[in-house]
């Protein structure tokens, strides 16, 4: 979706949506969370300006990031001086029902530290909204910050949270299908040392709220999720459960130690093409080669992931056990303290963790018309794009993938895996 700048206009009254939590989440074709949908060409017009103030109270401030179907301002309570994160999304747009059930979600998840607390949802000047406490970085981020690489120690502490918060999640009877690093997030204050999972927008309910029972298996999907951490049996193109949000916290972890993937960097003619790379390298990369220098239980981890049936209960304790009993072998210290807290990276990661802000007014950002599909914006945009990344080549840059593959020696070892598809 087209990120829109605040509107000066006048305040909309509060239009608060139902607290009903029976949850029915809309489901494109594919369900993949990195493919960007288009909008279309013969668009007559584009979202208008979001407002300044949502339900009368909270006043939108800057533009702090953007997803596949909405865009997150930061805010504050003009009540309390509270800051928070307000979601938009625009009623029109092609998937404009995601977000409501997204806060349904999270209200029938109840308010618990797990989770972001919602504060509001309803619809206001053609926009769907969320409003919810402003949290610290995501794991992205402070991945980033440490040169994308955590120690053992950081990446034990966090494996536990994250299990523990997916179990959280799977006890509600949801999977959230859309496990990366993007959606975990840190605490802010108190807090710091705390993991909160987020971004339900593509989560699903995997019991009958009739009947209690397993959803059934459907096969023939495209991937849901993001491509990076999708599971095999997601790819395979089955129908996600408990076990794939497992695989993919897995990938996850392995990404966070080795610095990047073996299928990170592949090329393809097309989008189709690439993810079939992708799940080839996957289903050619044994866990014994993936986890190659890196402590045993994460084999094992992947290998119990691997073992569970579709409906099987996976088994949280044993996976909890595993980083735990690693964490006191290596005679680690259990004092919350992760590698982003050394200080010795204080002011690069406070550029990182930073929100990024984006200009509210269009007279920073260049003209788009709204007769212009996305596509035409990006073609816009192309030679800005080759400029930017023939400067960061002079600065021993590339893109995010084969930035990690060239300057960490990875790259033979993904030929040596993936070379013959």
């Amino acid at each position: 979706m087209r990120s829109p700048p605040v509107s000066h206009g006048s305040k909309g009254r509060c239009s608060q949506v139902e607290e009903s939590y029976s949850y029915v989440p809309y489901e494109s074709p594919s369900g993949s969370a990195d493919d960007e949908e288009e909008e279309s060409s013969d668009s007559v017009s584009g979202p208008p300006t979001v407002p300044t103030t949502v339900c009368g109270h909270y006043r939108v401030i800057d533009m702090i990031g953007s997803g596949s179907y909405s865009d997150v301002y930061s805010g504050v309570d003009q009540v309390t001086s509270e800051k928070v994160a307000i979601k938009f999304e625009w009623t029109r747009a092609e998937k404009g029902r995601r977000l409501l059930d997204e806060a349904k979600l999270y209200k029938s998840l109840g308010r618990t530290n797990n989770t972001p607390n919602i504060r509001w949802s309803g619809t206001e000047a053609e926009y769907n909204i969320m409003v919810m406490d402003l949290l610290g970085p995501s794991l992205d981020s402070l991945f980033i910050a440490c040169g994308r690489k955590f120690t053992l120690k950081t990446v034990l502490m966090l494996a536990e949270q994250m299990i523990s918060l997916i179990q959280f999640v799977h006890s509600r009877d949801i999977v959230h299908r859309d496990i990366k690093p993007h959606n975990f997030l840190m605490g802010l204050g108190e807090d710091s040392h705390r993991v909160v999972i987020m971004d339900f927008g593509l989560a699903k309910r995997f019991r009958d709220a009739d009947t209690g029972k397993h959803i059934p298996c459907t096969q023939g999907r495209g991937v849901t999720g993001t491509v990076r951490y999708a599971s095999i049996n997601v790819h395979r193109g089955l129908e996600p459960s408990r076990r794939d949000d497992l695989e993919a916290i897995g990938y996850v972890l392995m990404h966070f130690m080795r610095r990047t993937l073996p299928w990170q960097g592949l090329k393809a003619s097309s989008k189709r093409a690439k993810h079939e790379k992708i799940k080839r390298c996957k289903q050619k990369t044994s866990d014994e080669e993936l986890c190659d220098g890196y402590p045993y239980e994460f084999v094992q981890f992947f290998k119990h992931c691997r073992s569970l049936q579709y409906e099987d209960k996976p088994d949280y304790d044993y996976l909890r056990r595993l980083m735990r009993g690693l964490f006191k072998r290596e005679r680690f210290q259990d004092d919350n303290r992760f590698d982003w807290m050394n200080g010795h990276d204080a002011n690069k990661f406070a550029r990182c963790a930073e929100p990024r802000r984006r200009s509210r007014s269009r007279e920073n950002r260049p003209d788009r018309p709204n007769s212009r599909s996305r596509k035409s914006y990006r073609k816009q945009g192309a030679s800005f794009s080759k400029d930017k990344a023939k400067r960061k080549s002079k600065e021993g840059f590339t893109n995010e993938d084969l930035n990690a593959d060239s300057r960490h020696g990875d790259r033979k070892v993904r030929q040596d895996l993936c070379g013959t598809m």
